[in-house]
Parts: C-alpha cells; structure tokens; sequence
C-alpha cells in the first residue's frame, strides 16, 4: 500500500532514477524550497552529512519490498540508483493527481538538479541552502570553506 509519503518517493523517482543519497536530499530540498510546509512529508534531522530522515528509507524498503521500485547492483551499495518497476509507472499514474501541482513542477526542478551534481556539490549546494542543516556535518568545514574544485567529482 502506498502512503502519502511514499507518492513522493514514487514521485521523485519517476522523474530520474536516484541513489538514497540524492533521493534524501531531493526531498530534503523539495520541502525546504516549499516553505517546510507539504502536509504528511517526511521529518528531516540534522545527521552527519546534512538532512536525514529515516522516514525516507523506510519508504524505500516498503516500495522495494512490494515490487513498486527496484535497486540496481553498484559496487558502492549506498550509491545504487532505484528505479520504477513496472508496477511503480502504474502506481504513479493515480499518484499524480494527488499532488499539488506547484509542489510537483517544484520537485522536477529539484531532482533534475540534484540527479546531476557530484555528491560534494550536491552537499554543499543543500549546506549553503540550509546552513542549519549542516551543524552536525562531519564535512561541513571543508566544504563551505574550501573552493578547489576537488570536491566537484561524482
């Protein structure tokens, strides 16, 4: 069964094929960029690499389990993209309609952009976004700090 906050898991990977780290920071970003204010999203926490929210994997391991998504193999298993499955195009098909229209032209936007930065970029994108989030980064330093372009890489 879907919930109202796996649509947006559904939602997000619909529009591009994510790895949980790009997801959690998409969904982060969609929710920021909204004004925190999508009824029944996901609850983010400062963690060690900005905005978490175990909510987001619980979404992917229930999706997964009932055949809506699936993760391919990567040899960094943290960076394997999940994708629709056949039963997931059809799920998002009565998901669509559900969504506010603004919040979902919002998370095009948003995923296309965080599907194409390294993962340094894409942290630091979301840290000069939302500082407060950055807090308990283990690399926030470094990154706000630092302007070689080492950390551009994917």
């Amino acid at each position: 069964m879907i919930t109202g906050k796996d649509k947006w898991v559904l939602s997000a990977l619909a529009i591009a094929p994510l790895d949980r780290i790009r997801l959690m920071k998409a969904l982060f970003r969609l929710w920021w960029h909204s004004g925190k204010s999508i009824p029944d999203f996901f609850s983010f926490k400062h963690y060690l690499y900005g905005p978490w929210s175990p909510e987001v994997y619980d979404s992917l391991e229930r999706l997964e389990k009932e055949g809506f998504i699936v993760r391919l193999p990567h040899p960094v298993p943290a960076w394997s993209k999940y994708h629709l499955t056949d039963r997931g195009r059809r799920a998002i098909q009565g998901v669509i309609p559900t969504i506010n229209q603004s919040h979902l032209g919002l998370l095009k936007k948003l995923t296309h952009e965080t599907a194409n930065l390294g993962f340094y970029e894409l942290l630091k994108l979301v840290y000069n976004e939302s500082p407060e989030f950055a807090q308990n980064s283990v690399v926030r330093e470094v990154l706000l700090h630092d302007t070689d372009s080492c950390f551009d890489g994917k």
